[in-house]
């Protein structure tokens, strides 16, 4: 694997769109994103990039928003929730599930519905940061890039938890290189996944 070297920087609001294309083509594949947006990988992508901008926008108004550059193109995007703020309020629910559920079909928000509330009521009482998304361009993939963003993340959040959940074998061996650990292996829609905590 040859790394290449990237900056991490806060996100804009003119990197919003690339940011939202890059989520969807990184996470196209995923298990559950294939059980809540259907088999079709052509229509799946449009769902998740009618979604995901949602998505981001909520994350850099409670949170940090960032991504990683290489040679000034955005390749890579990580998001963070502090400590006491990834539970969506009220309020936040009636901004967000409406875009993001009209993204899919009847079937799909629902689906997607059971998928976010599962791993809702998962989520530890004690104070940590909760990481997602976390996405790499897929050209750029096994290249380096997610090592830098998760040590990026271990630093920034050095005397914090840090908490994130997958539904990928492969992110779960990655994640655990850097000290995560599996809280529980919940299996949503007959899809496993995986939460995991890293503690300080």
């Amino acid at each position: 694997m040859h790394k290449h070297n990237c900056n991490i920087l806060p996100l804009g609001v003119n990197d919003m769109t690339t940011a939202a294309a890059i989520c969807a083509a990184a996470m196209n594949e995923n298990p559950l994103h294939i059980k809540v947006f259907g088999a079709n990988p052509d229509l799946r992508q449009r769902r998740l990039r009618r979604m995901f901008p949602a998505l981001l926008t909520y994350v850099k108004r409670k949170g940090e928003l960032y991504g990683a550059f290489i040679d000034g193109n955005l390749i890579g995007v990580l998001g963070m929730l502090p400590p006491n703020t990834c539970q969506p309020t009220l309020r936040d629910l009636i901004q967000l599930l409406p875009r993001m559920i009209s993204a899919s079909s009847p079937l799909g928000g629902l689906r997607l519905a059971i998928w976010l509330g599962t791993w809702a009521r998962i989520d530890p009482k004690q104070p940590h940061w909760h990481l997602g998304p976390l996405a790499i361009a897929p050209q750029w993939q096994y290249k380096g890039v997610g090592t830098q963003m998760i040590e990026f993340t271990i630093n920034q959040c050095a005397a914090e938890h840090l908490y994130l959940e997958t539904d990928k074998q492969s992110n779960v061996d990655l994640y655990q290189r850097f000290g995560f650990k599996t809280l529980a292996t919940p299996t949503i829609l007959g899809i496993p996944s995986w939460v995991m905590i890293r503690s300080t």
